[in-house]
């Protein structure tokens, strides 16, 4: 529910008319209730448009009011433009159509005028609905006649069209039309062509045989003395050397080895030297895996006592925890040996109590 408390420039008008509405007959408060926004937004359009009238006629004595209102209402009456136009053949010629248009454009602009005057004059009075209502009605009526005479105009315009269209069709219709253009068949010839003579080819005379002097009488040129390839004698054969075998090379000591070897030394000596070399890495390498496995042995030595020690902690405290457990099962006060008597005594006579 939306209330609206609109002052003196809304105290009556449309308002009034919409349903849920609550007049007070004072100045200067109307409280209205709507029941929907859809009502309430027509409201408030409504009473601006009629608070703008009113604050219009407030600059206006009474008397000027009564004065535009009379003369608003004789507006609205007056039948005269209707009953000129509107009889039969009033509208002759599509020219006094056009007239007639402009015309009832303007007085519909002056019966709008009209009802406004009569709307700004019904504010002042006591009954604001019915004096709207009835310039309202007067206004719809000679908007109505207007508009058929406006209709009686534009059907004299489109009969003038019509006429004008049918007679043009007439006109098309009468002219005289050019005849088609004749188009001659094309001639078919009926007699057989003569066959095409055609004379045999007459045989040429022999050509005379060729001068071989030349033309310019020059002698025929003599034949090239060729004379034989001479034979060569074969070429011997090139010389085929089997391939020298090399004495094996000497051995070289192994990279890395700090064995001392003279210059002069057999391959039997640095073959010993490379054996006494590798000889002593293979005991280096042998040393240091026993190295890794003692110390190996020696950190699997101690994991396995840390775990020793930490489980017998866990027993330890295992222990300790069943005797905390044990004393505090024990442990007891006076109080709680009277309510373990009370419960045993309440188990024993459930209906004592």
């Amino acid at each position: 529910m939306i209330a609206l408390i609109i002052k003196r420039g809304c105290r009556g008008g449309l308002l009034n008319s919409l349903p849920g509405s609550l007049f007070v007959p004072e100045k200067f408060i109307m409280l209205r209730t709507l029941r929907s926004p859809t009502l309430s937004a027509l409201a408030l359009i409504s009473c601006s448009l009629i608070a703008a009238g009113a604050a219009n006629a407030a600059e206006l004595t009474e008397e000027e009011l009564e004065a535009r209102a009379q003369k608003a209402q004789t507006v609205l009456t007056d039948t005269a433009f209707y009953d000129r136009w509107s009889a039969k053949g009033a509208i002759e010629s599509p020219a006094t159509a056009a007239k007639v248009k402009d015309a009832a454009d303007k007085e519909l602009s002056r019966v709008d005028r009209a009802m406004k005057d009569v709307q700004a004059a019904c504010t002042e009075k006591f009954l604001v609905n019915k004096c709207i209502d009835d310039a309202r009605r007067l206004s719809f009526s000679r908007e109505r006649e207007i508009r058929r005479v406006i209709v009686a105009a534009d059907e004299v315009i489109r009969a003038e069209r019509v006429r004008k269209m049918e007679e043009n069709r007439a006109k098309n219709a009468a002219a005289k039309r050019e005849p088609p253009m004749k188009i001659a068949p094309k001639e078919v010839k009926t007699d057989r062509p003569e066959p095409i003579r055609i004379a045999p080819k007459k045989p040429s005379e022999p050509s005379l045989p060729m001068k071989l002097d030349g033309a310019d009488g020059r002698k025929a040129s003599e034949p090239v003395n060729l004379k034989p390839k001479e034979v060569k004698a074969p070429s011997e054969p090139a010389g085929i050397h089997p391939k020298e075998v090399k004495d094996a090379s000497a051995p070289a000591l192994i990279p890395g080895s700090k064995v001392e070897v003279s210059p002069d030394a057999t391959r039997k000596d640095l073959e010993d030297a490379n054996e006494a070399w590798y000889a002593e890495k293979q005991a280096q390498a042998a040393e240091r895996q026993r190295e890794a496995e003692e110390r190996a042995q020696k950190r699997r030595k101690d994991r396995e006592a840390k775990q020793q020690q930490f489980e017998k902690s866990l027993e330890e405290r295992s222990e300790a925890q069943k005797r905390y457990e044990d004393r505090q099962k024990e442990k007891s006060s006076g109080l709680a040996k009277y309510f373990r008597e009370g419960l045993k005594h309440a188990q024993k006579f459930p209906f004592a109590f």
